[in-house]
């Protein structure tokens, strides 16, 4: 009988490789083979009104190959959702509060490799091509027959102009990336990139900043 692993299993063995990898690793950070190696926080934005935030870890060899483990949500708005949607409103005390957009819900864990090229003594850019597991929701949208408004006194509500129903979808994905990484301190530096995952649910197109925390390489001032 075959074991179905979810994400969130996934998820939680990515976070011990991790803790493991950043424990054996930093200790270890001046070996031949390991140049730079550091955790990495990353925000930003992406298509279809796309918030994207994660984390990762990764490292770069001596002779310039990368390799990464990352985690991305992204909240992104359905490509199929129509012109004219419109998610509804609740009111309270005549104050209109808008009911939540739909939006696909995004969960990406990949695992990418590449090659860096350094542009400066403490600048480099990295390449990355990958795999990823993604998980996210389908959304079909049907025109709603029953949109009068309801009020109850000094409460009311108007209901959206369409109905839709969320099928929760898992698919694989490749993922493309590139950064300009900057290293201000022996241990943190900043970063910036484009990114986007290939899959079958919805692919993002999305721009990134990144926090570098770890042995980021950088040069000493003599």
């Amino acid at each position: 009988m075959q074991t179905k692993i979810n994400l969130r299993s996934k998820t939680s063995f990515f976070l011990a490789v991790i803790c493991l990898f950043s424990h054996s690793s930093f200790s270890q950070a001046k070996e031949k083979f390991i140049s730079k190696i550091y955790l990495q926080a990353e925000g930003g934005t992406a298509t279809r009104s796309g918030l994207p935030v994660g984390f990762g870890l990764q490292a770069i060899s001596k002779n310039n190959w990368t390799a990464t483990i990352s985690y991305h949500s992204i909240n992104m708005e359905p490509k199929n959702i129509p012109a004219d949607f419109n998610a509804g409103t609740t009111i309270i005390l005549f104050i209109p509060i808008p009911q939540k957009q739909p939006s696909i819900d995004l969960k990406l864990l990949s695992f990418n490799m590449g090659r860096n090229y350094g542009v400066g003594k403490n600048t480099w850019i990295t390449t990355e091509a990958g795999l990823s597991f993604v998980s996210g929701k389908k959304i079909d949208f049907s025109k709603n027959p029953n949109n009068q408004s309801t009020w109850l006194l000094i409460a009311g509500e108007i209901p959206s102009n369409y109905t839709y129903n969320e099928e929760k979808k898992k698919a694989i994905g490749a993922m493309l990336k590139a950064d300009f990484n900057w290293a201000f301190a022996s241990f943190a530096g900043l970063g910036a990139g484009v990114f986007t995952n290939i899959n079958s649910i919805q692919s993002p197109l999305g721009f990134q900043f990144k926090l570098l925390f770890g042995n980021v390489g950088r040069s000493r001032k003599f």
